[in-house]
C-alpha cells in the first residue's frame, strides 16, 4: 500500500462508516466521510482519492450508483467498491456498466476490503 493512500467512504450507516474510518486510518489511510450522493461527488473531486466506498443506499434518498456515474462522467476512474446490505442480483445489473467497480455485500470482511485495495 502506498503512503497516503486516501479513500473516501460515502454511507449513511453511521456507526458502519465510524468503524471503516478507524480501521482503515489503523492502516494508514486518510479517510474522508459523507452521507450522500452530492457530497461524495464533491469530495472526490476535492481530494482526488486512491479508492471509493460508496453505499448504493445514502442519505436522502441518494444513490451510491447515481454519485458512481457522476463520478464516471467527471472522468475519475479511480476504484470503487460498492456496499449493500441486499445481495439481489439486479443491484448488480445496476452497477454493471460501472467500469472499475466491486460489489461487497455487508457484513463486509475489513480484510477483504483491504484485499481489494491492495490489488490498486
Amino acid at each position: 500500500m502506498k503512503k497516503d493512500f486516501k479513500i473516501v467512504i460515502a454511507e449513511d450507516e453511521l456507526l458502519f462508516a465510524r468503524v471503516m474510518r478507524m480501521e482503515f486510518e489503523k492502516q494508514g489511510f486518510q479517510v474522508h466521510t459523507v452521507v450522500d450522493e452530492a457530497a461524495a461527488f464533491e469530495k472526490v473531486m476535492e481530494t482526488k482519492p486512491d479508492a471509493i466506498l460508496l453505499d448504493i443506499r445514502l442519505k436522502n434518498n441518494s444513490s451510491g450508483i447515481e454519485a458512481a456515474r457522476k463520478i464516471r462522467a467527471a472522468g475519475i476512474s479511480t476504484l470503487i467498491v460498492f456496499t449493500t446490505g441486499n445481495s439481489y442480483e439486479s443491484t448488480s445489473k445496476q452497477i454493471s456498466d460501472i467500469s472499475n467497480a466491486k460489489i461487497l455485500i455487508k457484513p463486509i470482511e475489513f480484510n477483504q476490503l483491504l484485499y481489494l485495495l491492495n490489488e490498486i
